[in-house]
Order: structure tokens, then C-alpha cells, then sequence
């Protein structure tokens, strides 16, 4: 399994509508990337405490896939669509990085 995650950094000036992203943009997100491979997809806040310094991440997405040629296929179909979204919720944008799941340990 491999998963793509988004991440968006904080810099001065910057603009992030959350509601818009959780509510609007992931749910387009699932929409065109669940006919294309698509396992699980997730979006995190940032819960610093405090305003945000310039680098911080203040949020991220992850979306899980069976293998990398999946996730590089419904990025390359869906790539546009979802990066032309962004502007409706910020000014940022997202740095992706693709990565494999290799092991998990917890409580289970």
C-alpha cells in the first residue's frame, strides 16, 4: 500500500479556509479519485495552539492507494482538476510527497 500526502506550509500572507477544505475540496477529492484507485482518504489540522509560523505545516491530506503506478495514474487524471479546486480554499500550494506503508504498531 502506498499513500500520497499533501502537505501545506504556512507562510506570511498565506489563506486556508478549513471548512472549505474539509467540507468542499475532500469530498471532491474522494469523488474523482475513488473511481480511480482510491483505499482511504484523510485530512488533518494543525492544532498548534498559536498562529502559525512561516514553514508549519497547518494541514495535510492522505490518500491510500494499492500501489504507486495507482496513485501516479489518479494524479495524473485527476491532478488538474484537484489543483484548480485549491484556490477556492487557499493560496498555498500543496507539497506532495508518495510513500510506502510498510508496517504498523499499536495497540490492536
Amino acid at each position: 500500500m502506498v499513500r500520497v500526502i499533501g502537505n501545506y506550509r504556512w507562510f506570511d500572507g498565506a489563506r486556508f479556509d478549513h471548512v472549505k477544505y474539509r467540507d468542499s475540496h475532500m469530498p471532491l477529492t474522494a469523488r474523482l479519485l475513488r473511481p480511480l484507485g482510491l483505499r482511504k482518504l484523510e485530512s488533518d489540522q494543525s492544532l498548534a495552539g498559536q498562529a502559525p509560523k512561516p514553514g508549519q505545516i497547518i494541514a495535510s491530506s492522505v490518500a491510500y492507494f494499492d500501489t504507486a503506478q495507482d496513485a501516479q495514474a489518479a494524479l495524473a487524471s485527476a491532478g488538474k482538476a484537484l489543483m484548480a479546486d485549491v484556490a477556492s480554499y487557499s493560496n498555498i500550494s500543496p507539497e506532495l510527497h508518495i510513500a510506502a506503508v510498510s508496517q504498523h504498531y499499536g495497540a490492536e
